[in-house]
């Protein structure tokens, strides 16, 4: 009898899947590193502080941002100390480190009063000067003044992975305690906040104290540390949102192993953000296109990022 009950317990475990995965025990995380809500603080105007003052800051922590340039200024700055720009040389320097140099349109003109060949020259042109100068093609655009029209949103958005159309000052008038308010409804409500900045010491909305600025971004730190905030360039957030979006994936089960295979329907030169799988397994191992892929353990789930345009995801166990 003892056996007959060994040898059934051999045959059932032979044909019993080791890993039974479908869409809820692989899924996309909604931010990278399934954080819980996202944040991009944005620099309009390309000032000179924004590079003499902030950027030294924000090597020191670690922090990507966005900065957004107007190409008149940069070409023939202006003679007003607070709209002072920072140089291309410096631009390129920043786009180096990681900063997100973008377009905030060559004249600064609101885009919804232009004609169609006004808005082509301040977007294209705009467009052309950052890339000659910096090495990359900006693929976010900013309103001038915030201001828009459908027409316009279609045109800019174009070939991009995002526009800015909503944010919050983060100036002057905002205080620590309205910073972690406004950061916590974002948080717990699983949002992408975005902040806009312009003057640091001098110019429009600026702090005068920068170090009013460095406590906010010690907040938003200490969100991300505690796991719960991906602080990222807007171009990072916006392409993620995106990619995860318009990605499915198709599962299949084969013995010890899953396979996942994501099919992307965007544009593969301009949307290449890897984006987070998170399995409610633990695997041995992940590969994609050759190369092994790391897990990182998440609370009781495991990590692991892919690129939704380099084919099947295989998952050892």
């Amino acid at each position: 009898m003892m056996k007959k009950v060994f040898y059934l317990s051999i045959l059932l475990c032979a044909f019993a899947p080791i890993i039974r995965a479908n869409a809820q025990s692989v899924h996309i995380a909604k931010y990278a590193d399934n954080k819980q809500a996202a944040l991009s603080f944005t620099f309009d105007d390309g000032l000179k502080e924004q590079y003499t003052v902030l950027f030294p800051k924000l090597k020191e922590l670690g922090i990507k941002g966005t900065f957004c340039l107007i190409g008149a200024w940069m070409e023939h700055p202006p003679k007003n100390p607070n709209k002072q720009p920072f140089t291309w040389e410096q631009a390129k320097e920043m786009a180096l480190d990681g900063q997100e140099i973008t377009s905030h349109g060559y004249n600064h003109k609101n885009v919804s009063k232009l004609t169609p060949a006004e808005l082509r020259f301040e977007v294209q042109h705009n467009d052309t000067l950052i890339y000659q100068h910096t090495g990359v093609f900006p693929r976010t655009y900013f309103y001038p003044g915030n201001r828009k029209s459908d027409e316009a949103v279609a045109y800019c958005s174009k070939d991009r992975v995002g526009t800015r159309t909503y944010q919050v000052s983060l100036g002057s008038k905002r205080t620590q305690e309205w910073f972690e308010n406004y950061l916590q409804g974002v948080i717990d409500k699983g949002e992408w906040g975005v902040t806009m900045t312009h003057g640091i010491r001098i110019g429009y909305d600026s702090f005068g104290d920068e170090t009013r600025l460095w406590k906010m971004f010690d907040y938003a730190l200490g969100q991300a540390r505690s796991g719960k905030l991906w602080i990222a360039t807007f171009h990072d957030v916006a392409a993620y949102q995106q990619e995860r979006d318009n990605t499915t994936l198709k599962i299949k089960t084969k013995k010890n192993q899953v396979v996942v295979t994501p099919k992307m329907k965007l544009n593969k030169t301009i949307f290449q953000m890897p984006l987070t799988l998170v399995l409610d397994f633990q695997p041995v191992k992940a590969m994609q296109d050759g190369r092994e892929i790391p897990v990182k353990h998440d609370k009781a789930k495991f990590l692991i990022q892919i690129e939704p345009s380099k084919g099947k995801v295989i998952i050892s166990r």
